[in-house]
């Protein structure tokens, strides 16, 4: 996955760390936008999104480790043969 360079790069953040970038960049999306600074709300909309779909990912992995552990991980249950 690319990730802009002027940014942290996500898969090198702790959840937590992860969690506030994301409503540090929340509010100030609003605040740009609120403001009618409608360039400014875009390029953190872009970074903003490229946060969550980190986030996104380490929760789909996390499920996946949890259904595996469970006992309960479909992908043996389906034959495409």
């Amino acid at each position: 996955m690319f990730y802009n360079p002027l940014f942290d790069n996500p898969t090198k953040l702790k959840d937590q760390e992860l969690e506030d970038k994301i409503l540090d960049l929340s509010k100030k999306y609003w605040i740009a936008a609120r403001m009618g600074q409608g360039m400014v709300a875009s390029q953190i909309a872009m970074a903003l999104e490229m946060y969550k779909d980190e986030q996104q990912r380490r929760g789909a992995e996390m499920s996946k480790k949890i259904q595996k552990k469970s006992g309960n991980d479909v992908d043996d249950l389906i034959n495409i043969d």
